[in-house]
């Protein structure tokens, strides 16, 4: 019987995977969460590549950290004890990993996300073991269950021919609504219910600043206050050639850009606007590489991606690495290809996502997972 370990880092994914090892019958899941791996280790010398792993995982803890205080003010004094802190943290769970994975060995290892600093490390220790990432879907009631990673770094085929041979036929429409984001920002300047939507705009959604999908897969933008003056730039070059802007924070973002509400009268924030509408309203969307992005593209609306995001395929998305080409991008919108659009969203639903939630995870959605599990572990 094959040996699966999943590890968890916190109580939510712990009884996730808990759920999915209870209804796997022919495979042998054992769910560990990271509290439980040994406490007692040795200290000992590092090699230069263990040494410069800890570095970058606590460079990338710095960084987050940084995204996440208002004004950039981690600096000095504070810096320096966090980054000590950071760095002997990470040699700990280093060590901690290390023993484990010395005394128990499993066939297939599956991790959540697998960019977060404690799943860097763990790929680190285990590498030549194969592998597992679950993430959110980016439909509703789907779940990411990817042999290489998740996001950008995820198998999903990059080629557009790939999805023009792709024929098989969809046994399940496809989602007509998005994925729902509670809103839980102060009130904006500019909002729904006081000022309406303009007849004409692009929009824009902010993301989370540590999130990885900037701190990983943003080479150009920094952060969403980085964002913002790349938009001004564009818009003092285009002037009122180009619809207003309209932005929308995260709701999951810790920072607070009501500095920035006012700062251009041509770039609007609707923070209480429902998603969709902003979507289906804008005459096309510049994302990083959010989800908002992919949302846009299953309602056939022009997109621009400014980072590394797995729905970059020529003829789906315009992709700008400069202000120049970012500007030379809202010049000329260009709509999803018909045919790829559908092919590419009927593999994704179709073949790739677990179907379900994994917040709520049901019998089929189990199923579904335990199904891809099984293809993983033949492969």
């Amino acid at each position: 019987m094959a040996s699966v370990l999943l590890l968890a880092v916190n109580r939510h994914q712990e009884r996730y995977f808990s759920a999915i090892a209870q209804a796997a019958e022919d495979i042998d899941i054992r769910v560990l969460h990271d509290n439980k791996l040994p406490v007692a280790v040795l200290p000992r010398r590092l090699s230069k590549a263990e040494r410069d792993l800890i570095a970058s995982v606590r460079d990338q803890r710095l960084k987050t950290v940084e995204q996440e205080s208002p004004g950039f003010k981690v600096s000095g004094t504070l810096r320096s004890i966090l980054s000590l802190y950071y760095f002997l943290s990470c040699y700990i769970f280093f060590l901690r990993t290390e023993k484990f994975f010395a005394h128990n060995a499993f066939q297939l290892i599956g991790l959540w996300n697998g960019m977060k600093w404690r799943q860097k490390i763990t790929r680190y220790v285990i590498a030549g073991t194969d592998t597992l990432f679950f993430e959110n879907g980016a439909f509703p009631d789907t779940t990411t269950v990817d042999a290489e990673g998740v996001n950008y770094a995820s198998s999903i085929p990059r080629s557009r021919d790939f999805y023009l041979s792709y024929s098989k036929v969809m046994t399940k429409p496809l989602p007509d609504r998005l994925t729902e984001r509670k809103p839980k920002k102060a009130p904006a300047i500019h909002q729904s219910g006081d000022v309406p939507l303009p007849d004409r705009y692009l929009f824009v959604p902010f993301q989370v600043d540590s999130d990885t999908q900037i701190v990983e897969y943003s080479p150009w933008i920094k952060n969403m206050e980085h964002l913002y003056s790349v938009l001004e730039d564009v818009v003092r070059v285009t002037g009122a050639d180009l619809p207003v802007i309209v932005i929308k924070e995260h709701p999951s973002s810790k920072n607070d850009y009501r500095y920035l509400h006012s700062r251009n009268g041509r770039i609007l924030f609707y923070n209480n606007e429902n998603t969709q509408i902003l979507i289906e309203q804008a005459e096309a969307i510049v994302t990083i590489n959010s989800s908002v992005g992919f949302e846009s593209i299953l309602l056939e609306k022009p997109v621009v991606t400014l980072g590394n995001a797995f729905y970059n395929i020529d003829g789906l998305v315009s992709h700008a690495e400069s202000v120049d080409t970012l500007i030379a991008a809202c010049r000329n919108f260009v709509p999803p290809e018909s045919l790829l659009r559908q092919r590419f969203l009927d593999y994704l639903y179709g073949d790739y996502y677990a179907e379900g939630d994994w917040r709520t995870c049901d019998s089929a959605h189990a199923a579904s997972v335990l199904k891809k599990i099984r293809n993983i572990l033949e492969y």
